[in-house]
């Protein structure tokens, strides 16, 4: 489990901001215990449902187990607009290897749905990143259209101020125009997560226009 520092607790709340219908979050922690978790949301999801993606959201994430019953959800009336419906949020990812060759599995969460994605090649280090994005992509493919057409242009890890960030460039194609996403995560635990958190931090800046395309 994470150390409750206010860097950590910041990272809680931008978490819980990214869950279906969340649109901001406040994370109360007393003596490195997590006491209280405030939710402001839309009313399109039921507050149940809610803090029960923000359990798993912290879960998966930061590998901390808290009580529904610190969740306290207020809902209020936006207008039909639904906040964070469309977003993709890591659950977990692995690597595995046979001699030289290698298999990569995602799983993502959109909403209260799991994705689960693959991707098989060479083993090799440079293949390790390209496999985990092609896993990411091939979790995406199930929701969009074959409309648009999702590629891995680059990946690569560079290190600024002595932290090493992961940085995934995806070409989004379709037939009137093609566009670079450009997504990066700090690499804090480990390299594989980081490199699906820099792809799904391209995607996600564009997968409502696409979806709602």
């Amino acid at each position: 489990m994470a150390d409750l520092t206010k860097d950590v607790i910041s990272s809680m709340e931008e978490l819980i901001n990214k869950v279906q219908s969340v649109i901001s979050s406040r994370v109360v922690a007393n003596n490195s215990e997590i006491t209280e978790i405030h939710v402001l949301s839309d009313s399109s999801r039921s507050a149940k449902q809610i803090a029960r993606d923000v359990q798993s959201a912290l879960m998966a994430e930061f590998d901390i187990e808290v009580n529904y019953k610190i969740i306290s959800i207020a809902q209020i009336d936006t207008g039909g607009r639904v906040y964070n419906d469309s977003r993709f949020i890591f659950s977990n990812c692995s690597f595995m290897t046979n001699g030289i060759r290698a298999e990569a599995a995602v799983t993502l969460i959109r909403g209260s749905e799991s994705y689960e994605g693959f991707s098989s090649g060479i083993n090799t280090k440079r293949m390790k990143y390209r496999l985990l994005v092609n896993a990411v992509l091939d979790c995406i493919k199930k929701v969009i259209t074959s409309e648009h057409i999702l590629l891995l242009e680059d990946v690569d890890i560079f290190q600024i101020a002595k932290t090493n960030v992961v940085v995934v460039a995806l070409m989004h194609v379709t037939h009137q125009y093609e566009e670079l996403l450009i997504g990066s995560c700090l690499v804090k635990k480990d390299e594989g997560e980081a490199v699906v958190k820099a792809a799904l931090d391209a995607l996600n800046r564009r997968i409502t226009a696409i979806l709602n395309s």
